[in-house]
């Protein structure tokens, strides 16, 4: 009696083993151990036979010889003596798992092809991750551009206007007189301007540090000097520009009460990177320039 793995036996019905279990159900059968492998779940071939007639499924014409444990180890096969190793060989198709004999010639013509979409799925990747790359670079590129024209425009906005003390002078209250005059009313719009304004530390073309306050314009002391330090001790929030880099410092905060700790923050395609500055004492150019080439170098490992 030659039995058949349920494997198998779905391979030759063309099912799943779920619905082999549902046939066997309703035919009332079981599967039967194989007499050498207790683990393996069989079916007979009569068995098969009569599952394929009630639910009218072909069977393959070569069903009796599909891949069975038999009983009994089969003799080996003898290796034709007419044919060379080479021809026959290559004359003798491979079978495969649907039962579709391939050739040796055409499996070859397989691998090759395979082994080129290998390549071709290789060079494909490679093109994406310089895509990407090139598109982190450009946002970036893109990124400073904004900043800098940003920058460039609240300098301009912060400047003095020359122009003032040749406007014409009138007698009465006239239209020249409020604007010409120092001391008049802000409007709402520039007062709201100039409160969303925070004073500038920048790394100027000269050489040297200009320090900008939205309200007094230049400052005249040099950094790292008392009146620096008293100066910072009068802020809440400022920025730096340096030449490795930028940040925005905060005052941090208790139980709603300012304190005389500084936190750097450096905002970067939807990220917010963070440092401790220290105390108002500790903010020298070198603490700043060293804590923004932190934040540059975290912008940079992206």
């Amino acid at each position: 009696m030659t039995t058949i793995p349920q494997m198998d036996c779905c391979t030759m019905l063309g099912i799943d083993p779920k619905t082999l279990r549902n046939w066997l159900r309703h035919a009332h059968m079981q599967f039967a151990a194989h007499p050498t492998d207790a683990r393996l779940k069989c079916l007979t071939e009569a068995q098969v036979q009569q599952l394929a007639t009630l639910h009218s499924r072909p069977l393959p014409l070569s069903a009796t010889a599909r891949p069975a444990l038999p009983d009994v180890p089969p003799a080996p096969v003898p290796v034709e003596q007419h044919l060379h190793p080479h021809q026959a060989s290559e004359a003798k198709p491979l079978p495969t798992a649907y039962g579709a004999p391939v050739s040796v010639s055409e499996a070859a013509e397989l691998m090759k092809r395979l082994a080129g979409l290998e390549r071709s799925v290789t060079t494909l990747q490679e093109h994406l991750t310089e895509l990407a790359l090139e598109l982190l670079r450009e946002r970036h590129r893109s990124s400073d551009q904004r900043m800098a024209a940003l920058e460039a425009r609240v300098q301009q906005l912060l400047e003095p206007c020359p122009a003032a003390d040749a406007l014409p002078k009138t007698n009465g209250a006239g239209p020249a007189d409020a604007i010409s005059s120092p001391g008049r009313h802000l409007l709402p719009a520039e007062l709201r301007a100039r409160s969303r304004v925070i004073p500038l530390i920048e790394y100027g073309a000269q050489g040297c540090y200009v320090l900008v306050c939205p309200h007094e314009g230049d400052l005249p002391f040099a950094p790292d000097s008392p009146e620096w330090f008293d100066w910072l001790g009068s802020l809440t929030s400022f920025r730096f520009i340096g030449p490795q880099g930028r940040l925005t410092a905060y005052r941090d905060s208790e139980r709603g009460q300012r304190t005389r700790s500084w936190r750097a923050h450096r905002y970067f395609h939807g990220r917010n990177y963070k440092h401790h500055l220290g105390t108002t004492d500790h903010l020298t150019i070198a603490r700043l320039e060293q804590v923004a080439a932190q934040l540059q170098a975290d912008v940079d490992a992206l």
